[in-house]
């Protein structure tokens, strides 16, 4: 997938290896817009369309050595002509990266909701 520019930042995802079927593996990395990559990895554990997804999710270091790494849980509940996404990542090592997680995880799905409203 090319590079998207949304609120200066390049996303860039390149799956290596990207199946999502349970305990299929993912590898994507995000592009700043000076061009710095940041890679991330992890494993698929559940996957029950259309309601649930859980998975692994770890940052890379500069040698590819995955760091700390966290489940995230993702659901998606109908409502009416809507869907309620809620997502949940634990467990972090300190404060300040869940709130740097929280962040990151507020700009995409701002992002997708901007993509979505425009694109129906």
């Amino acid at each position: 997938m090319d590079g998207t520019r949304s609120r200066g930042a390049v996303v860039g995802a390149t799956g290596l290896r990207d199946d999502l079927l349970q305990y299929g593996a993912f590898r994507v990395c995000m592009r700043s817009p000076e061009g710095a990559e940041h890679w991330k990895r992890g494993v698929y554990r559940e996957v029950v369309e259309p309601e649930r997804l859980v998975f692994t999710f770890a940052w890379e270091d500069a040698e590819g050595k995955p760091s700390h790494e966290t489940l995230v849980t993702v659901t998606f509940a109908e409502h009416g002509h809507k869907t309620e996404l809620t997502l949940h990542q634990a467990v972090f090592e300190t404060v300040a990266r869940r709130d740097e997680h929280r962040r990151g995880w507020a700009s995409t799905l701002e992002r997708f909701a901007e993509y979505l409203a425009k694109n129906q």
